[in-house]
């Protein structure tokens, strides 16, 4: 016979297990191998909210992303699903991209020797390729690892999904030159949304 005083018990234990699993299997529309740790953020950003859009970051980081030295530090990729168009252009992502990384770092400090007056404001240049896409650099603290700064190498590729009257901008993001082989993992990451033309 169960003891009642044990229902309760199994009461909060199933509900954190499936609670995390839901969690676990949250959507994300970036496809990544099954090793890139996914992340989703709903946009007003808490770091970043000058970005006044509405809509969801899904994120996916690569094994390394954590590791100083690792091959692929640092390297991962993110796609804005927004409601509506970016209106994209060189000054607006560095403008945008500054901002982002910015409160990203600064409410990623902690200890008292990384006060916000040591480290040095994010700095982003961006070119225009074609119609749909930017090449550029955000230079920037790492809060998370390093505690230095870091450059990183970023292609950004705005997707206008008709179909679903949404709007997609996807980063993929690395300190490594575009030559060098992550890259190609980062450039295989698709978008699991179907935007019709």
């Amino acid at each position: 016979m169960i003891n009642p005083k044990t229902i309760p018990f199994f009461i909060i234990i199933n509900l954190l297990f499936f609670g995390c699993k839901k969690e676990d299997s949250a959507t994300n529309y970036l496809l990544a191998p099954d090793n890139w740790r996914k992340e989703t953020i709903e946009f007003p950003l808490s770091f970043a909210p000058s970005l006044d859009y509405k809509g969801t970051e899904y994120v996916r980081f690569a094994p390394g992303w954590g590791k100083e030295g690792a091959e692929d530090y640092f390297s991962y990729a993110f796609l804005w699903y927004l409601d509506e168009s970016p209106a994209l252009s060189s000054t607006i992502l560095e403008s945008q991209l500054e901002d982002y990384f910015n409160g990203l770092m600064l409410g990623n400090t902690t200890s008292s020797s990384d006060t916000s007056s040591k480290i040095k404001k994010t700095k982003a240049f961006f070119e225009k390729i074609d119609n749909v896409s930017y090449a550029g650099q955000v230079i920037t603290y790492d809060a998370f690892t390093t505690k230095k700064e870091v450059t990183l190498n970023i292609i950004a590729n705005y997707i206008p999904c008709n179909n679903l009257n949404k709007h997609l901008v996807i980063f993929r993001i690395s300190p490594k030159e575009i030559d060098h082989s992550i890259w190609n993992k980062l450039n295989g990451i698709q978008i699991s949304v179907d935007c019709k033309k």
